[in-house]
């Protein structure tokens, strides 16, 4: 163990014995906090120096199914006014973080179990990035044809019905592509195109409404454009923490946006509606402060409060599904829907409707990978499969930092290949079924670019 991973464990420590010290908190909860703190200087440490992706995964869940929820159990759970509208937990604290808990640290477990102590993944992916800049030069129009292709698809999504419109989804995620083709080529009025490829992908986050996205595979680009460059610690915290208070303002903003937006109550002008709430945000910031005001915020990132009424609801109302879902989820991501019209459909409908009992229509909610892990096994059951799923997705990263090896290019579509697989509100199926869609939609436009184009990307 190197002197800096033993600073870290220090500070972790450090960081949960003062947070005990504040007040009468739980094992449960000390332990939570100490996981939270070592994530996280581990994460910002880790920048320029490795391509940690999974540790967004691990950050998300602790802040989303650990942290959030305690400040729930601890400051609104008893409010008569969240008990009615239903956003209180249901279920004791000590009952939500026996299981939780476990099952997170074994989903880091399974994330971080190294499959190959002589392999030094961070080493082969920078040199990939080279590799990748070098076969670049003097092709920079690769990357401009990509960010076309992005935008052109990217517009098109509205206008194009059923089962098609994933695959102009799919198309449009090109852009973010090309962006990163155009960063780490040569090409002439590179910093035009680059500037013109991230207007284009802020234009379409606003005309959506979807942010979510937009966050992650900004972060996830970020994180590989920085992998090599040395920085001080001063900076990667700067940079942290800068990133943090963009995402808090951004869910904050996000629900009063989508009124506007979608539903129309208010101006419908996205850049300026948009541009406003951000300027109202920043002129009041005592509402990041109030609890009353916080609430809509810390609500949005409670995960906790949707596993809490899978919790309630099975096996009470809805028995144990053993392993049926997730069987389901491994058959649903290798037949396409031509040949099995009735296959699970993402967005969390069916899952919430089972193992929740609600219903919901018009908007995404999910139970996440931990939740669907008690409905399937209980609570022992959960905890291992967890393990399972930190680990499968730990193999496909060896497999493709491996294949990296052979084609570079590769390490550039990560960000894609990875942005719906890092989070932890969805559910196994979208993971899991995205990860899949994604490898063979990447191994499509390889061929399709070498056969069709006569361009090797």
């Amino acid at each position: 163990m190197n002197l800096r991973r033993l600073f870290i464990i220090i500070l972790s420590l450090l960081g949960a014995l003062g947070f005990s010290m504040l007040g009468s908190f739980s094992a449960y909860e000390i332990v939570s906090v100490g996981i939270a703190v070592y994530m996280a200087i581990s994460f910002i440490d880790s920048i320029g120096k490795g391509y940690n992706l999974f540790d967004i995964t691990i950050l998300l869940a602790v802040f989303q199914c650990l942290i959030m929820p305690m400040i729930v159990y601890r400051f609104y759970n008893n409010d008569y006014i969240v008990i009615a509208l239903k956003y209180d937990m249901g279920i004791s604290s000590e009952e939500y973080f026996s299981f939780v808990l476990p099952a997170i640290i074994s989903m880091i477990l399974g994330l971080k179990l190294p499959l190959n102590r002589h392999l030094n993944a961070a080493k082969i992916l920078r040199e990939s990035i080279y590799k990748s800049q070098q076969y670049l030069k003097g092709k920079g129009n690769l990357g401009v044809l990509l960010i076309i292709i992005g935008t052109v698809s990217g517009a098109l999504q509205i206008f194009i019905p059923g089962e098609l419109k994933y695959i102009a989804y799919l198309f449009g995620k090109l852009l973010y592509v090309g962006v990163i083709y155009t960063f780490f080529s040569d090409a002439k009025n590179r910093k035009a195109f680059l500037l013109g490829g991230i207007v284009m992908i802020f234009a379409q986050a606003l005309a959506q409404g979807m942010f979510g996205e937009l966050v992650f595979t900004l972060m996830l680009g970020a994180m590989l454009i920085l992998l090599g460059k040395k920085m001080s610690d001063g900076a990667k915290f700067g940079l942290t923490t800068a990133g943090f208070i963009c995402i808090i303002l951004l869910q904050s903003v996000k629900g009063d946006y989508r009124a506007v937006t979608w539903y129309g109550k208010g101006d419908a002008n996205e850049t300026g509606t948009f541009f406003s709430l951000i300027l109202n945000r920043l002129s009041n910031p005592d509402k990041f402060f109030n609890l009353y005001e916080m609430f809509p915020t810390v609500n949005r990132f409670n995960q906790g409060l949707i596993i809490s009424k899978v919790f309630v609801h099975v096996p009470q109302n809805e028995p144990f599904a053993e392993g049926e879902t997730i069987f389901t989820t491994l058959a649903a991501s290798f037949v396409p829907r031509i040949l099995w019209p009735d296959k699970p459909k993402s967005g969390g409908h069916e899952n919430m409707e089972r193992f929740t009992g609600y219903k919901i229509e018009g908007y995404s909610m999910n139970i996440s990978p931990i939740g669907e892990a008690y409905a399937n096994f209980d609570k022992t059951g959960g905890i291992i499969f967890m393990f399972f799923y930190g680990l499968f997705f730990n193999v496909m990263l060896y497999m493709l930092v491996l294949l990296s090896r052979k084609t570079p290019t590769i390490v550039l579509w990560f960000p894609i290949l990875f942005l719906n697989s890092i989070q932890i509100e969805t559910d196994v199926l979208m993971c899991v079924n995205s990860l899949i869609k994604n490898l063979v939609f990447i191994a499509f436009c390889y061929w399709a670019a070498d056969r069709l184009l006569r361009l090797k990307l």
